[in-house]
């Protein structure tokens, strides 16, 4: 297995060796070829220039010169450029391209020049000797030495304005790649919570609907916990069906409601009076998540009917506009009754859910007087996309 491992990674070695040195290969080809297409247009300029005044110079030996006298230039700007690739802090700062600017103009544009002095005479037919490379070097022209410093400037601008310009291409696409892999971690993150409070919810359904059954067979009421075992099934069938779902349509969620609200009644009797209004066939066609209402409705039961032995209404009423639905839950209580502890996760579950699902344009809201607790739910018509 080792073995396995260290042959891969050799392979993945050779195959980034090899990568890199097509890319260096290609800079270097690209580089020659912006300097000899500058020489060519150059050299045929100057030719123009001397068919004007009459010389009879040939274009080769004139193009020859360009090339010699900016030959330093191409390996400066191959050099700069593979060396700032490889080391991109030269340029990480102005301080640092500035310094880096003075370092060549004091080591490499002498040497520049001296290449210059020593290599035109020769080109002209003359024999190279020491003391005639001296006197040129020494007796150039400051126009020369300006132009020359000019073209020496011009290179080191133009490397560094394209090194700078692949860095932050670089940046750009690596800062990409990190925002795509935190929005992809966020979004598992947000499916694993919604997960968890799926589960959390449906054992807390199955719960207290069991509790509905049993408290039907405590009283000894065994057709009617018989009547209620069917009910439940089907609930649990569409419990089931809503847990692989992250939406599902008003109709089929108050298809739940209703057939919950029937098992319910089977235990409380003529004590739940619900009330349903505005049920109408274009608010059920919208969207909404699976048990969405079903755990508010179990904490009206649970902190109302639960608590005394009276009657209890429990108000539901639908409305919507262009783009929003709107939700008013009401329910009634009593400040004599005993409070039920029980486990308090309807509320503060469904407000989560709707803050993961909708992300900030769905709200909850509630609101508790002396004699009733309302829940008002604001949601887009249709679910987001993403």
């Amino acid at each position: 297995m080792s073995n396995i491992t260290t042959s891969k990674s050799v392979t993945a070695d050779g195959k980034l060796y090899r990568s890199n040195a097509i890319k260096v290969s290609r800079a270097i080809l690209f580089n020659l070829g912006i300097w000899l297409a500058i020489c060519t247009v150059g050299a045929a300029g100057s030719y123009q220039d001397y068919l004007k005044n009459g010389d009879g110079e040939p274009y080769s030996l004139i193009w020859l010169r360009w090339v010699d006298n900016h030959f330093p230039l191409m390996l400066l700007s191959s050099a700069l450029f593979l060396s700032i690739r490889r080391y991109p802090q030269l340029i990480g700062s102005a301080k640092k391209i500035v310094a880096l600017y003075f370092a060549l103009t004091f080591s490499f544009f002498p040497l520049h020049i001296l290449f210059c002095a020593g290599t035109l005479p020769v080109l002209g037919g003359a024999k190279f000797k020491l003391l005639d490379w001296m006197n040129f070097f020494l007796h150039t022209s400051n126009s020369k030495l300006f132009l020359e410093y000019s073209w020496f400037t011009g290179t080191f601008s133009v490397v560094i304005a394209v090194c700078a310009w692949h860095q932050g291409r670089a940046r750009a696409a690596s800062l990409q790649l990190a925002e795509t892999a935190n929005l992809t971690l966020h979004l598992a993150l947000e499916q694993q919570r919604l997960r968890a409070i799926r589960q959390q919810l449906e054992p807390h359904f199955i719960f207290n609907a069991l509790n509905a059954i049993s408290a039907l067979v405590r009283a000894n009421e065994k057709a009617v916990a018989l009547s209620g075992i069917s009910q439940l099934s089907d609930l649990f069938r569409y419990a089931l069906s809503a847990s692989d779902k992250d939406w599902v349509t008003m109709e089929d969620e108050m298809g739940f409601i209703r057939d919950y609200l029937a098992l319910q009644t089977l235990r409380y009797g003529d004590r739940l009076h619900m009330q349903i209004v505005g049920d109408t066939l274009d608010v059920m066609q919208c969207d909404c998540p699976p048990l969405l209402l079903q755990p508010l409705i179990e904490n009206a039961l649970r902190h109302d009917l639960d608590c005394h032995e009276g009657k209890s209404e429990i108000h539901l009423q639908f409305s919507r506009n262009q783009n929003q639905l709107n939700i008013f839950l009401r329910n009634t209580v009593r400040l004599d009754a005993a409070k039920n502890p029980g486990l308090g996760i309807g509320l503060v579950q469904t407000r989560t859910r709707l803050e993961l699902l909708y992300k900030g344009h769905a709200k909850l809201m509630s609101n508790r007087s002396e004699t009733h607790f309302e829940l008002h739910i604001c949601v887009p018509l249709r679910h987001p996309e993403n």
